[in-house]
């Protein structure tokens, strides 16, 4: 006790690079990133150490160890942060934790811990406290775990209250009943509370029974933001297949640095590996399509110069457009477009990237895809027919789907003639005769085999499957 941690190391300079779509503002809460790092294990009141992520404190109440900004990532450890066995006040705040095996936050033997405003989720059980007593859990989200807070063997005079459950398996464990969950007419949000709040006064009316919690909130007093670890963060973005990522000349790219030391001085990027700048306001890119790189790094007051970044960009300022026309034979009236099986139907790029080769798929009447390379007909039965159609570039931006429905006829016409016709009396001197009479005509030959129908699919316009 009575140790000062004072932050002697230099701190860790992080530029956030953010491609915005659309206008708008990206950013989390403000929590002050020193880093990922491994997940942390305190044994005894000796072991609040800087080593293990101790920022400040001596440990006493008026000035508690303070363990802040740290990410703690790693879904092979079975803890985030696990504390044992000591007396020592202290506190852990702004910190993400995720995806711990076993728990978040695991106290074990230990009084006079405080957890504030920090975000647990993914885990086994979020908060598992074992043999603890006079800790306090405010302002911190606990979610998508398997459990939620467990009071385990003898917990007891524990507070958890203004805090935000989401989703988790089950949100609370306290089998009896030996902790507060709520302080002053204020209680924890739970996701899986179904009371009502008639009053209108943000509480519920009957209690959250789970737990006893006498005032449940209604509304999150925390939301889960899902802060990303410092280093690259992109909003809104298209990706190609390779990873880069999509942008066109109207697309601002800005950076923001991070430097919870003794602040951000300057950040330099370079284009396509050209000369540095130093970073004013959002950077837009011009040029030809194609694959392009921004490289960046930031520098503190007192020069500690942040290692240089580079990510890879992609310009793609023309998506792709196609058209579909149909050649002859063809017959356009009031109901559409009428076709044969001899029908070409061709589909044509009217724009796409200046990079690469873009390419373009069709399917008939709701069938597989096919990529296009030649014109082609169609076969099979008379009839509405859909050609679904669209084109996609070397980027991965692809247009929406179009559809275009056609007329199919390959049945020839059935010609008859009229009624039969009176008899006619021709009158030559003396003698009187009937015309013979009238034979019905016999339906017109076209001079062509009749269609079959059904006898395969579409082909190319040359005979040739596509």
């Amino acid at each position: 006790m009575g140790r000062k941690v004072v932050l002697t190391t230099a701190a860790a300079l992080v530029v956030v690079l953010s491609v915005v779509l659309v206008g708008g503002q990206v950013g989390g809460r403000g929590y002050l990133w020193w880093g990922t790092r491994e997940p942390i294990y305190i044994y005894g009141d000796d072991d609040f150490t800087i080593e293990n992520g101790v920022m400040s404190g001596s440990g006493t109440a008026d000035d508690p160890y303070v363990i802040e900004g740290w990410r703690i990532d790693s879904p092979k450890a079975d803890y985030g942060i696990y504390v044992d066995h000591t007396t020592a006040h202290f506190v852990i705040r702004d910190c993400v934790i995720e995806r711990a095996r076993l728990a978040g936050i695991y106290f074990n033997t230990v009084r006079n811990g405080r957890v504030d405003g920090v975000q647990i989720g993914l885990a086994g059980t979020a908060v598992y406290l074992l043999d603890s007593t006079k800790n306090v859990f405010t302002g911190t989200v606990i979610a998508e775990s398997r459990f939620g807070v467990v009071m385990g063997a003898n917990s007891r005079g524990n507070l958890v209250v203004g805090n935000a459950f989401f989703g988790n398996g089950m949100s609370a464990y306290d089998p009896n009943g030996w902790n507060a969950w709520y302080e002053d007419g204020r209680g924890n949000y739970w996701s899986d509370y179904r009371g009502d709040d008639r009053d209108g006064d943000g509480v519920g009316d009957v209690a959250y029974f789970r737990v006893y919690d006498r005032y449940p909130l209604v509304d999150p007093p925390v939301e889960w933001t899902r802060v990303a670890p410092a280093g690259l963060g992109f909003a809104g973005t298209r990706v190609t297949p390779d990873g880069a990522l999509i942008v066109t000349s109207e697309t601002p790219i800005t950076l923001s640095s991070i430097d919870p030391g003794s602040g951000v001085a300057e950040i330099h990027y370079a284009i396509d590996g050209g000369e540095w700048q130093v970073y004013t306001g959002p950077i837009y890119l011009t040029g030809d399509d194609g694959p392009r790189a921004l490289t960046y790094y930031a520098i503190d007051h007192l020069g500690n110069v942040e290692p240089k970044q580079t990510v890879p960009l992609f310009l793609d300022n023309h998506p792709p457009e196609t058209v579909l026309e149909v050649g002859e034979p063809k017959h356009v009236d009031g109901r559409g477009t009428w076709i044969t099986w001899r029908s070409p139907i061709t589909l044509r790029l009217v724009q796409s990237s200046t990079y690469g080769e873009a390419r373009i798929y069709y399917r008939i009447d709701g069938r597989g895809w096919r990529m296009y390379s030649r014109p082609f007909t169609i076969e099979g039965p008379d009839g509405p027919r859909r050609v679904d159609f669209y084109a996609q570039n070397a980027s991965g931006v692809a247009e929406p789907v179009k559809s275009v429905l056609l007329y199919k006829d390959d049945a020839a016409p059935s010609t008859r003639g009229g009624p039969s016709s009176p008899s006619i009396e021709v009158e030559i001197g003396e003698t009187v005769e009937e015309a013979p009479p009238e034979v019905p005509p016999a339906e017109a030959d076209t001079g062509e085999p009749a269609a079959e129908e059904g006898s395969g699919e579409e082909t190319g316009a040359e005979g040739e499957g596509v």
